[in-house]
């Protein structure tokens, strides 16, 4: 029985040490992924990948106590740093789009300032100007650039509407006149 046990016991002790290289394998290229992860700068997906990462993480054999230490210490700092620089991203961009809402609210009340301007060349040049300026403000909070651009279109429409039906009656009065004029000739 003492060879027989001590065949068992090789045995399993050469199957842990597979099962634990297999572990430290899939937990060292868990750990290069997330920290390729950290480097990228896929906000979009980015947390749901290492999400995916710490679940595989979880249903792995746990290693010798410092390299699993040292594993996850690496895989947590990944993660720390993807999140830092996924919220300072967010950050930023919600600062970007709080100064285009300023920007684009002020264009909004020029525009409304110009609505009722019978001055057609120069009020349709600073039009112009509003729409480039409008442009390149970037975008604003989705819901207030749609607010905001609905207001804008409405001043330029009533600009444009009372340009246009005056440019109208103009056309019709001047074929008007070119008939009194074809018939003089």
């Amino acid at each position: 029985l003492d060879t027989q046990i001590r065949t068992e016991r090789e045995k399993r002790r050469a199957k842990r040490a597979e099962e634990v290289a297999k572990a430290r394998e899939a937990k060292e290229r868990l750990v290069a992924e997330a920290e390729k992860i950290s480097g990228g700068s896929d906000w979009r997906h980015g947390a749901d990948k290492l999400r995916n990462l710490f679940e595989q993480w979880k249903g792995l054999p746990r290693l010798d106590k410092p390299s699993d230490d040292e594993l996850w210490k690496r895989y947590s700092a990944a993660r720390t740093s993807y999140t830092r620089r996924r919220k300072a991203h967010f950050a930023e961009q919600h600062e970007k789009r709080d100064a285009a809402r300023v920007i684009k609210e002020r264009l909004v009340k020029e525009a409304e300032g110009l609505a009722d301007s019978t001055e057609w060349g120069p009020t349709a040049g600073q039009y112009r100007d509003l729409m480039r300026k409008w442009k390149a403000a970037g975008p604003a909070p989705k819901e207030v650039d749609d607010e905001l651009w609905r207001r804008f279109r409405a001043a330029q429409d009533t600009f444009f509407g009372a340009r246009d039906a005056t440019n109208a009656a103009l056309d019709a009065e001047y074929a008007a006149n070119a008939e009194v004029k074809e018939q003089l000739l």
